[in-house]
Protein backbone atom coordinates (compact mmCIF):
# COMPACT_ATOMS: atom_id res chain seq x y z
CA UNK A 1 0.00 0.00 0.00
CA UNK A 2 1.13 3.31 -0.86
CA UNK A 3 2.47 5.76 1.79
CA UNK A 4 0.01 8.83 1.21
CA UNK A 5 2.71 10.82 4.10
CA UNK A 6 5.64 10.32 2.10
CA UNK A 7 6.94 13.91 1.30
CA UNK A 8 10.80 13.32 0.37
CA UNK A 9 10.24 11.86 -2.93
CA UNK A 10 8.18 12.22 -6.28
CA UNK A 11 7.88 10.72 -9.36
CA UNK A 12 9.07 12.01 -12.66
CA UNK A 13 5.67 11.80 -13.72
CA UNK A 14 4.26 13.63 -10.75
CA UNK A 15 7.12 16.30 -11.10
CA UNK A 16 5.51 16.41 -14.50
CA UNK A 17 1.82 17.15 -13.37
CA UNK A 18 3.22 19.98 -10.86
CA UNK A 19 4.78 21.57 -13.88
CA UNK A 20 0.90 21.15 -15.27
CA UNK A 21 -0.84 22.87 -12.88
CA UNK A 22 1.34 25.66 -11.57
CA UNK A 23 2.15 26.57 -15.37
CA UNK A 24 -1.87 26.59 -16.62
CA UNK A 25 -3.11 28.44 -13.44
CA UNK A 26 -4.87 31.86 -14.41
CA UNK A 27 -3.24 32.52 -17.55
CA UNK A 28 -5.50 30.77 -19.19
CA UNK A 29 -7.85 33.63 -18.83
CA UNK A 30 -5.67 36.33 -18.60
CA UNK A 31 -2.89 36.58 -21.17
CA UNK A 32 -5.00 35.45 -24.53
CA UNK A 33 -5.61 38.99 -25.59
CA UNK A 34 -2.23 40.33 -24.89
CA UNK A 35 -0.88 37.74 -27.15
CA UNK A 36 -4.05 38.00 -29.92
CA UNK A 37 -3.25 41.57 -30.00
CA UNK A 38 0.46 41.00 -30.85
CA UNK A 39 0.64 38.22 -33.04
CA UNK A 40 -2.94 38.41 -34.44
CA UNK A 41 -3.83 34.87 -36.78
CA UNK A 42 -0.30 34.01 -35.97
CA UNK A 43 -0.71 33.60 -32.43
CA UNK A 44 -1.50 29.61 -32.46
CA UNK A 45 1.88 29.75 -34.23
CA UNK A 46 3.13 31.24 -30.91
CA UNK A 47 1.81 29.33 -28.92
CA UNK A 48 3.21 26.32 -30.13
CA UNK A 49 6.95 28.51 -30.38
CA UNK A 50 6.64 29.22 -26.89
CA UNK A 51 6.40 25.49 -25.79
CA UNK A 52 9.53 24.45 -27.85
CA UNK A 53 11.48 27.38 -26.41
CA UNK A 54 10.18 26.81 -22.72
CA UNK A 55 10.53 22.86 -22.87
CA UNK A 56 14.05 23.98 -24.13
CA UNK A 57 14.46 25.77 -21.26
CA UNK A 58 13.21 22.88 -18.32
CA UNK A 59 16.00 20.90 -20.28
CA UNK A 60 18.32 23.34 -19.69
CA UNK A 61 16.81 23.41 -15.85
CA UNK A 62 16.97 19.33 -15.36
CA UNK A 63 20.40 19.23 -16.80
CA UNK A 64 22.04 21.89 -14.32
CA UNK A 65 19.59 20.16 -11.35
CA UNK A 66 20.92 16.82 -11.82
CA UNK A 67 24.55 18.04 -11.80
CA UNK A 68 23.25 18.52 -7.59
CA UNK A 69 21.10 16.01 -7.51
CA UNK A 70 20.66 16.83 -3.53
CA UNK A 71 20.70 20.51 -3.57
CA UNK A 72 18.20 23.04 -4.92
CA UNK A 73 18.79 25.84 -6.77
CA UNK A 74 19.32 28.01 -3.31
CA UNK A 75 22.45 25.97 -2.19
CA UNK A 76 24.08 25.81 -4.96
CA UNK A 77 23.89 28.73 -7.04
CA UNK A 78 26.46 30.88 -4.23
CA UNK A 79 28.74 27.85 -5.25
CA UNK A 80 28.71 28.97 -8.76
CA UNK A 81 28.24 32.83 -8.44
CA UNK A 82 30.23 33.54 -5.26
CA UNK A 83 28.06 34.77 -2.32
CA UNK A 84 26.95 37.59 -3.51
CA UNK A 85 26.15 36.61 -7.08
CA UNK A 86 24.08 33.84 -5.72
CA UNK A 87 22.24 35.66 -3.36
CA UNK A 88 21.15 38.01 -6.28
CA UNK A 89 20.01 35.00 -8.46
CA UNK A 90 18.69 32.99 -5.72
CA UNK A 91 16.42 36.43 -5.27
CA UNK A 92 16.05 36.92 -8.84
CA UNK A 93 14.56 33.42 -9.03
CA UNK A 94 12.28 34.15 -5.65
CA UNK A 95 11.29 37.35 -7.12
CA UNK A 96 9.76 35.48 -10.16
CA UNK A 97 7.17 33.69 -8.15
CA UNK A 98 6.31 37.21 -6.42
CA UNK A 99 5.43 38.93 -9.15
CA UNK A 100 3.26 36.25 -10.74
CA UNK A 101 1.62 35.51 -7.71
CA UNK A 102 0.77 39.65 -7.30
CA UNK A 103 -0.15 39.53 -10.97
CA UNK A 104 -2.47 36.31 -10.31
CA UNK A 105 -4.35 37.89 -7.34
CA UNK A 106 -5.23 41.01 -8.68
CA UNK A 107 -6.20 39.23 -11.67
CA UNK A 108 -8.12 37.03 -10.32
CA UNK A 109 -9.78 39.53 -8.34
CA UNK A 110 -10.90 41.56 -10.84
CA UNK A 111 -12.64 38.93 -12.93
CA UNK A 112 -14.80 37.42 -10.12
CA UNK A 113 -15.82 40.49 -8.83
CA UNK A 114 -16.67 42.06 -12.58
CA UNK A 115 -18.16 38.24 -13.75
CA UNK A 116 -19.53 37.11 -10.63
CA UNK A 117 -20.10 39.35 -7.54
CA UNK A 118 -20.03 42.54 -8.91
CA UNK A 119 -21.25 44.97 -5.78
CA UNK A 120 -17.97 43.43 -3.77
CA UNK A 121 -14.66 45.15 -3.49
CA UNK A 122 -11.86 42.97 -5.49
CA UNK A 123 -9.90 43.66 -2.36
CA UNK A 124 -12.43 41.49 -0.70
CA UNK A 125 -11.87 38.62 -3.12
CA UNK A 126 -8.15 38.90 -3.03
CA UNK A 127 -8.25 38.45 1.07
CA UNK A 128 -10.49 35.41 0.79
CA UNK A 129 -8.57 33.84 -2.23
CA UNK A 130 -5.64 34.33 -0.02
CA UNK A 131 -6.42 33.05 3.00
CA UNK A 132 -7.23 29.63 1.53
CA UNK A 133 -4.16 29.67 -0.64
CA UNK A 134 -2.12 30.33 2.63
CA UNK A 135 -4.14 27.64 4.58
CA UNK A 136 -2.84 25.37 1.59
CA UNK A 137 0.79 26.63 1.65
CA UNK A 138 1.97 26.24 4.66
CA UNK A 139 0.84 22.17 4.71
CA UNK A 140 3.79 20.15 3.98
CA UNK A 141 4.60 19.39 0.23
CA UNK A 142 2.95 16.09 0.46
CA UNK A 143 -0.70 17.59 1.09
CA UNK A 144 -0.27 20.16 -1.76
CA UNK A 145 1.03 17.67 -4.36
CA UNK A 146 -2.15 15.25 -3.39
CA UNK A 147 -4.23 18.26 -3.99
CA UNK A 148 -2.70 19.18 -7.41
CA UNK A 149 -3.01 15.56 -8.65
CA UNK A 150 -6.65 15.62 -7.59
CA UNK A 151 -7.40 19.11 -9.48
CA UNK A 152 -5.59 17.60 -12.56
CA UNK A 153 -7.66 15.04 -12.89
CA UNK A 154 -11.17 16.90 -11.62
CA UNK A 155 -10.66 20.55 -11.92
CA UNK A 156 -9.02 20.28 -15.56
CA UNK A 157 -11.68 17.76 -16.78
CA UNK A 158 -14.70 20.02 -15.84
CA UNK A 159 -13.17 23.30 -17.12
CA UNK A 160 -12.01 21.94 -20.40
CA UNK A 161 -15.42 20.52 -20.88
CA UNK A 162 -17.17 23.54 -20.21
CA UNK A 163 -14.71 25.01 -22.80
CA UNK A 164 -14.98 22.61 -25.41
CA UNK A 165 -19.04 23.97 -25.51
CA UNK A 166 -17.78 26.85 -27.11
CA UNK A 167 -16.64 25.35 -30.56
CA UNK A 168 -20.56 25.65 -31.07
CA UNK A 169 -20.13 29.68 -31.98
CA UNK A 170 -16.68 28.91 -34.01
CA UNK A 171 -16.41 30.05 -37.67
CA UNK A 172 -13.65 28.98 -39.39
CA UNK A 173 -13.44 31.81 -41.69
CA UNK A 174 -12.40 34.10 -38.29
CA UNK A 175 -9.35 31.75 -38.56
CA UNK A 176 -7.75 32.85 -42.16
CA UNK A 177 -5.44 33.59 -43.06
CA UNK A 178 -4.13 30.34 -41.50
CA UNK A 179 -0.32 31.43 -41.92
CA UNK A 180 0.64 35.25 -41.20
CA UNK A 181 2.24 37.78 -42.99
CA UNK A 182 4.20 39.62 -39.86
CA UNK A 183 6.86 37.18 -38.80
CA UNK A 184 8.32 39.27 -36.57
CA UNK A 185 5.30 39.75 -34.30
CA UNK A 186 4.39 35.87 -34.26
CA UNK A 187 8.34 35.32 -32.84
CA UNK A 188 7.91 37.68 -30.64
CA UNK A 189 4.60 36.71 -29.57
CA UNK A 190 6.74 33.29 -28.94
CA UNK A 191 8.63 34.42 -26.26
CA UNK A 192 4.98 36.66 -25.09
CA UNK A 193 4.05 33.43 -24.09
CA UNK A 194 6.33 33.27 -21.25
CA UNK A 195 3.02 34.56 -19.28
CA UNK A 196 1.41 31.16 -19.93
CA UNK A 197 4.02 28.78 -19.34
CA UNK A 198 5.73 30.41 -16.34
CA UNK A 199 6.04 28.25 -13.82
CA UNK A 200 8.53 25.90 -14.86
CA UNK A 201 11.40 27.17 -12.94
CA UNK A 202 9.57 25.14 -9.94
CA UNK A 203 11.81 22.05 -11.41
CA UNK A 204 14.86 23.41 -9.49
CA UNK A 205 13.13 23.23 -6.40
CA UNK A 206 12.02 19.52 -6.49
CA UNK A 207 14.42 18.07 -8.12
CA UNK A 208 16.06 16.52 -5.04
CA UNK A 209 12.71 14.68 -4.46
CA UNK A 210 12.61 12.79 -7.97
CA UNK A 211 13.63 9.82 -7.67
CA UNK A 212 17.17 9.04 -8.25
CA UNK A 213 17.41 5.93 -10.17
CA UNK A 214 15.20 7.40 -13.32
CA UNK A 215 17.60 8.89 -15.42
CA UNK A 216 18.23 12.51 -17.33
CA UNK A 217 16.90 11.33 -20.61
CA UNK A 218 13.61 10.06 -19.22
CA UNK A 219 13.34 12.76 -16.91
CA UNK A 220 13.42 15.09 -20.37
CA UNK A 221 10.85 12.91 -22.09
CA UNK A 222 8.38 13.09 -19.64
CA UNK A 223 8.99 16.40 -19.26
CA UNK A 224 7.90 16.53 -23.04
CA UNK A 225 4.37 15.25 -22.32
CA UNK A 226 3.81 17.63 -20.27
CA UNK A 227 4.74 20.85 -22.25
CA UNK A 228 3.23 19.38 -25.41
CA UNK A 229 -0.30 18.99 -23.04
CA UNK A 230 -0.03 22.60 -22.09
CA UNK A 231 1.03 23.99 -25.75
CA UNK A 232 -2.19 22.09 -26.83
CA UNK A 233 -4.46 23.68 -24.15
CA UNK A 234 -3.16 27.17 -24.65
CA UNK A 235 -3.67 26.45 -28.75
CA UNK A 236 -7.63 25.00 -28.03
CA UNK A 237 -7.68 28.48 -26.39
CA UNK A 238 -6.51 30.38 -28.73
CA UNK A 239 -7.98 28.80 -31.77
CA UNK A 240 -11.68 29.35 -30.18
CA UNK A 241 -11.34 32.57 -28.96
CA UNK A 242 -10.12 33.65 -32.43
CA UNK A 243 -12.39 31.52 -33.99
CA UNK A 244 -15.65 33.13 -32.54
CA UNK A 245 -14.60 36.38 -31.94
CA UNK A 246 -11.80 37.30 -34.99
CA UNK A 247 -8.81 38.98 -34.10
CA UNK A 248 -10.35 42.33 -33.79
CA UNK A 249 -12.86 41.51 -31.36
CA UNK A 250 -10.52 39.82 -29.08
CA UNK A 251 -7.96 42.39 -29.08
CA UNK A 252 -10.71 44.67 -28.07
CA UNK A 253 -11.76 42.74 -25.23
CA UNK A 254 -9.78 42.57 -21.72
CA UNK A 255 -10.62 39.13 -20.68
CA UNK A 256 -11.89 37.03 -24.66
CA UNK A 257 -12.49 33.75 -23.14
CA UNK A 258 -15.33 34.92 -20.82
CA UNK A 259 -17.65 36.53 -23.62
CA UNK A 260 -16.54 33.50 -25.62
CA UNK A 261 -18.51 31.01 -23.45
CA UNK A 262 -20.87 33.76 -22.31
CA UNK A 263 -22.09 33.40 -26.53
CA UNK A 264 -23.10 29.96 -25.99
CA UNK A 265 -26.71 29.06 -25.87
CA UNK A 266 -27.10 25.22 -26.14
CA UNK A 267 -30.18 24.09 -27.56
CA UNK A 268 -33.12 22.34 -25.26
CA UNK A 269 -31.38 22.95 -22.24
CA UNK A 270 -32.10 24.81 -18.82
CA UNK A 271 -28.05 25.70 -18.12
CA UNK A 272 -27.80 29.75 -18.80
CA UNK A 273 -24.84 32.07 -18.27
CA UNK A 274 -21.71 29.81 -18.68
CA UNK A 275 -19.33 31.82 -17.74
CA UNK A 276 -19.77 31.31 -14.40
CA UNK A 277 -19.71 27.38 -14.51
CA UNK A 278 -16.18 27.80 -16.31
CA UNK A 279 -15.09 30.48 -13.44
CA UNK A 280 -16.17 27.79 -10.66
CA UNK A 281 -14.43 25.18 -12.73
CA UNK A 282 -11.01 27.77 -12.78
CA UNK A 283 -10.88 29.01 -9.15
CA UNK A 284 -9.47 25.65 -8.03
CA UNK A 285 -7.03 25.75 -10.89
CA UNK A 286 -6.30 29.33 -9.75
CA UNK A 287 -5.56 28.22 -6.50
CA UNK A 288 -3.41 25.37 -7.39
CA UNK A 289 -1.22 27.66 -8.84
CA UNK A 290 -1.45 30.39 -6.13
CA UNK A 291 -0.73 27.88 -2.89
CA UNK A 292 2.24 26.06 -5.28
CA UNK A 293 4.16 29.42 -5.88
CA UNK A 294 3.23 30.73 -2.05
CA UNK A 295 4.98 27.77 -0.68
CA UNK A 296 8.06 27.75 -3.51
CA UNK A 297 8.57 31.09 -1.87
CA UNK A 298 8.75 29.86 1.29
CA UNK A 299 10.61 27.33 0.64
CA UNK A 300 13.52 29.47 -1.16
CA UNK A 301 13.45 31.93 2.14
CA UNK A 302 13.89 28.82 4.44
CA UNK A 303 16.62 27.70 2.60
CA UNK A 304 18.66 30.47 1.99
CA UNK A 305 18.67 31.58 5.64
CA UNK A 306 18.94 28.11 7.02
CA UNK A 307 15.59 27.39 8.90
CA UNK A 308 13.74 24.02 9.54
CA UNK A 309 10.30 25.39 8.89
CA UNK A 310 8.65 27.34 5.90
CA UNK A 311 5.91 28.04 7.51
CA UNK A 312 6.83 31.43 9.40
CA UNK A 313 8.00 32.49 5.66
CA UNK A 314 4.74 31.87 4.40
CA UNK A 315 2.99 33.86 7.13
CA UNK A 316 5.15 36.87 6.54
CA UNK A 317 5.21 37.06 2.62
CA UNK A 318 1.12 37.01 3.03
CA UNK A 319 0.41 40.96 3.73
CA UNK A 320 3.62 41.82 1.29
CA UNK A 321 1.97 39.74 -1.51
CA UNK A 322 -1.98 41.44 -0.49
CA UNK A 323 0.06 45.45 -0.58
CA UNK A 324 1.34 44.07 -3.92
CA UNK A 325 -1.62 42.89 -5.52
CA UNK A 326 -3.46 46.09 -4.90
CA UNK A 327 -0.78 48.51 -5.93
CA UNK A 328 -1.06 46.69 -9.16
CA UNK A 329 -5.08 48.15 -9.42
CA UNK A 330 -4.02 50.14 -12.71
CA UNK A 331 -4.36 48.47 -15.89
CA UNK A 332 -1.24 50.17 -17.18
CA UNK A 333 0.94 49.34 -14.37
CA UNK A 334 -0.25 45.93 -14.61
CA UNK A 335 0.74 45.58 -18.38
CA UNK A 336 3.90 46.91 -17.01
CA UNK A 337 4.61 44.99 -14.63
CA UNK A 338 3.32 41.54 -16.76
CA UNK A 339 6.09 42.84 -19.33
CA UNK A 340 8.64 43.60 -16.31
CA UNK A 341 8.39 39.95 -15.22
CA UNK A 342 8.19 38.41 -18.70
CA UNK A 343 11.55 39.66 -19.07
CA UNK A 344 13.17 39.15 -16.05
CA UNK A 345 11.80 35.37 -16.47
CA UNK A 346 13.18 35.34 -19.90
CA UNK A 347 16.96 36.16 -18.58
CA UNK A 348 16.57 34.26 -15.82
CA UNK A 349 15.57 30.93 -18.48
CA UNK A 350 17.96 31.98 -21.22
CA UNK A 351 21.14 33.72 -19.65
CA UNK A 352 21.46 32.79 -16.37
CA UNK A 353 20.67 29.08 -16.46
CA UNK A 354 23.08 28.62 -19.28
CA UNK A 355 25.44 30.80 -17.90
CA UNK A 356 25.40 28.44 -14.54
CA UNK A 357 25.78 25.07 -17.30
CA UNK A 358 28.49 27.11 -18.33
CA UNK A 359 30.44 27.51 -14.75
CA UNK A 360 29.46 23.81 -13.59
CA UNK A 361 31.24 22.57 -16.87
CA UNK A 362 34.37 25.10 -16.04
CA UNK A 363 34.67 24.34 -12.72
CA UNK A 364 34.49 20.55 -13.89
CA UNK A 365 37.69 21.02 -15.91
CA UNK A 366 39.40 23.18 -13.66
CA UNK A 367 39.18 20.07 -10.88
CA UNK A 368 40.00 17.22 -13.32
CA UNK A 369 42.81 20.05 -14.84
CA UNK A 370 43.82 20.59 -11.23
CA UNK A 371 44.28 16.35 -10.61
CA UNK A 372 45.77 15.49 -13.55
Amino acid sequence: MANLEAKSYMSPWQLAIVVFVTSVGAQILLSPRSLIAEAEHGAWISVLLGGVLFYSATCLMLVLAKEYPDETIVEYAPRLFGKVGGNLVVIWFNLLFFLQVIQIFYGMGKIITFYMFDRTPPEVVIVALLVVCTYCAVQDWGTIMRIQQFMFFVAYSILILVWMASILNLQPENLLPIWPVNTKAVVNGGFSTWNMYAGYECVLLLMPLVYRQVSLGSLIKIMGGAFGCLSLLFLLVIVIIIGVLTVEGAKNLLYPALIVIRSVELPGTFIERLENYLLIAWIPVVFDTLAAMMFFMGQVCMRHWRQADHRPWVLFLVPVIYVGSTLLDNQQVYEMTSKFTMWLGLAFSFIMIPLSLLLVWWQKRKAGTGCG
